[in-house]
């Protein structure tokens, strides 16, 4: 064979195998418009995709949230996108790799012959069983028997719809004990004892085991102001039916403590309601500071005589110092030093402010109704008036209660 008969043949078999190439590709762009690579679509890549009826679905999934023994619907539109009729049969089909408790679904109408270009709405009736658990359980609504192919696997697999409708179904028990309060936080002072409720409303009608323990779960970098040791945790061993019981804390706060305390209460409530809320936790929040001994001082002149005026205000933290039986209000020892000593100030004003929340921690808060108005704060804030003269003044101020304070000094009108 001579040199120009190889290259002929050569030329001849690339524009063969290139005319083949472009007419592959021109079959998988008809039958798959999208563009989509055949391997996203989970098949080989010389298998071509289904030419599947145009159906369009709306909404294309959804989620159900609902207790044992409910009954929920949920609609879906299907629409004929093709130019003649397409008969319509959905059937439910559930994850077999997911758990299946026994629902009762059914689907109307149950088959329908859908005209060229109308749409048909489906009502889906869900029935959870009464003996359902928590948890989400998830089942499809194929409305045809048309699949995807599935490529060769050394295992079975079910199934791929072409046109489904995709339901979670989510089951949750309602809790029968009410907790209140969820959160217990406050500003301890070292040294001294402080007594927290928290109380279970058993709304059940049967008695409910309890068996409520201490975690310490601090997370910082500096180490908690004290450890768990410091509290103590008294509880019945049950709340019956319709009763309602007190769990009480005692934080004996030791002397030489400062800093935060962050744990929580695990209230460990026998009820299959509180699966999914770990056995009821109350969250427990302490930071705690000393009392100071020795007044603050702020320094400052007069160039000439004039009226003074001295505001002192507490802080305005996002919860007020002491909770329940603890609560304790604010206070100032203000005294103000002249050039020629101690001087009169005289108190003209007083202003306490506080915010005040309806119970919004946990609906309902109707465990005790006079708790539903939960004070989060409080501010004092106290004004003076003195006559001022020419010299160096002193203004000293001994704060109770409060973490935190401010102070103003005006001088003149």
């Amino acid at each position: 064979m001579n040199k120009f008969r190889c290259v002929s043949i050569g030329i001849l078999a690339f524009v063969m195998l290139t005319g083949l190439v472009a007419s592959s590709e021109a079959v998988v762009e008809k039958q798959n418009p999208a563009g989509m690579p055949n391997q996203m679509l989970g098949m080989p890549d010389q298998m071509p995709t289904p030419n599947f009826t145009k159906l369009e679905i709306t909404p294309q999934d959804g989620n159900l949230r609902m207790q044992p023994g409910e009954s929920k619907e949920i609609k879906v539109r299907i629409k004929n996108m093709e130019d003649k009729a397409v008969s319509v049969k959905p059937r439910t089909i559930f994850d077999p790799y997911g758990p299946n408790i026994g629902f009762d679904i059914s689907i109307k109408p149950e088959s329908e012959k859908i005209p060229a270009g109308d749409s048909q709405n489906f009502t889906i009736e869900v029935n959870a069983p009464s003996h359902a658990t928590s948890g989400v359980y998830s089942v499809q609504i194929a409305f045809t028997d048309e699949t995807w192919p599935i490529p060769p696997t050394p295992y079975p697999n079910p199934p791929t719809y072409a046109h489904v409708f995709k339901l979670n179904i989510f089951i949750y028990i309602e809790p029968k004990i009410q907790i209140a309060p969820q959160n217990i936080y406050d500003s301890l002072q070292a040294g001294e004892e402080y007594d927290y409720e928290i109380k279970l409303k058993n709304i059940g009608n049967e008695s409910i085991k309890i068996d409520p323990t201490l975690s310490n779960e601090f997370y910082g970098p500096m180490p908690a102001a004290f450890t768990s040791d410091a509290i103590t945790i008294s509880a019945p061993s049950k709340v019956p039916a319709g009763a309602t019981e007190i769990v009480k804390v005692h934080v004996d706060v030791p002397k030489d403590s400062r800093g935060f305390f962050y744990g929580s209460i695990n209230l460990n409530i026998d009820d299959p309601s509180f699966r999914d809320y770990g056995g009821g936790i109350v969250s427990l929040s302490f930071n705690v500071w000393r009392q100071p001994t020795e007044a603050f001082v702020k320094s400052f002149s007069m160039k000439e005589d004039a009226p003074l005026t001295i505001d002192v205000s507490s802080g305005y933290p996002t919860y007020q110092y002491g909770m329940g039986t603890n609560k304790k209000q604010p206070s100032f020892q203000t005294n103000l030093i002249g050039p020629d000593g101690k001087v009169d100030l005289k108190l003209t004003k007083t202003v306490i402010k506080g915010g005040v929340s309806m119970g919004s921690e946990m609906p309902p808060w109707e465990i005790d109704s006079k708790n539903i108005y939960q004070e989060s704060s409080v501010q004092l804030t106290e004004t003076y008036t003195a006559n001022g003269s020419k010299g160096q003044w002193k203004l000293k101020v001994l704060p109770n209660n409060t973490e935190r304070f401010d102070y103003s000094i005006t001088i003149g009108e």
